[in-house]
Parts: C-alpha cells; structure tokens; sequence
C-alpha cells in the first residue's frame, strides 16, 4: 500500500520514476514537440508566400500587401445616390408577375459624377438582369443578400476602370422591394 490507499501496481511504479528524473521527460519532450510544430508551421508559411512570389511576379508581395493595409484608395463612402425606381416583369413561370424595386447605391464623392453619367447604363444593366429573375431568387435574407451583392457587382462591373480594383459602388442599399 502506499500513502494514498493504492495498491503498488505498474502505474504506481511509473508514478514513482516520475519522481525522480524522469521528471525531466514529462516536461522536456511536449515543449521539444510544441517547437517543433511552431517551425513546421513557420516553413509551411514561408513555402506559401514563396510559392505565391514565384507565380505572380515580384510585385506580389506588395498586391498581397496592398490587400491586408488600408489605403487611401478605399475610402469611406461619403454619399448615397438614389435610382429611379424601376417596375420590371419576372420570368413567366413565376407566381408573381412584376417587381417593383427601389435602390439607393452608396458611393465615394468623387466618384458621383461617374455614377451620375453612368446612370443610363446602369438603369439598362439593372432592368435587364431583374427580368430574368423569378420570386424564389428573392425569397429570405439570403435572396436579398444575393440579390444586393449580384447588382453590386454588377454596377462596378460598368463604372470601375479596367486598371483600378476599387469598387465605386461600396454598398446597395434597397429602398423597396414589392412583388406581385
């Protein structure tokens, strides 16, 4: 019997190396596997972002910079632009038959007089994608959010500039939304 009660059995006899030396394995060998994975997980690292130079050019490393900073290209939207709202037909096999959508599309100032030109095109683009939709496309949060994101990308399809990744349009927001 020892001092608690239990029987000397094989756990016991390891319990008793743990006492003395072997005290030094207990602690020594989950720190040496722990270092170990830090620098597996720092080579791993180190490949990727190697790999990633090598494929996309030695300006890669300041793109994948460039998206992790802020800068002054992707500054706050400083106003709303209301569109004229649009009554367009859906699909033929839907239920609903027409749908009647306002939007407001949040845009940087300087960038107002593009969206303001633009307007015609954007009114086309729009009226085209809503008719090919149909009232399960809208259904939930998930429709709507869909929904908002589709026309979003959509937008800065036609106003951004080939060479810029800036969004203009950083928001859609929806005004109205009734089908019927």
């Amino acid at each position: 019997m020892t001092r608690f009660g239990i029987a000397r059995t094989a756990g016991g006899e390891i319990l008793d190396r743990l006492r003395g030396p072997g005290r030094f394995l207990v602690i020594v060998l989950p720190v040496a596997r722990l270092l170990a994975f830090l620098l597996a997980l720092g080579a791993v690292a180190a490949a990727g972002l190697a790999g990633y130079w090598l494929a996309a050019g030695p300006r890669a490393l300041e793109t994948l910079e460039a998206l992790w900073t802020p800068s002054a290209q992707t500054a706050p939207a400083d106003g709303v632009v209301d569109m004229p709202e649009l009554v367009v037909n859906l699909r033929r096999d839907t239920p609903s038959r027409f749908l009647k959508i306002g939007l407001s599309l949040s845009v940087a100032s300087r960038d107002r007089d593009r969206l303001d030109r633009a307007m015609p095109q954007l009114t086309d683009s729009l009226q085209e994608f809503l008719r090919n939709l149909d009232q399960d496309d809208l259904e939930g949060s998930a429709g709507l959010h869909r929904l908002r994101s589709e026309i979003r990308r959509r937008f800065n399809l036609i106003l951004s500039d080939p060479n810029s990744r800036r969004d203009i349009v950083t928001d859609v927001l929806l005004r109205s939304l009734l089908t019927q």
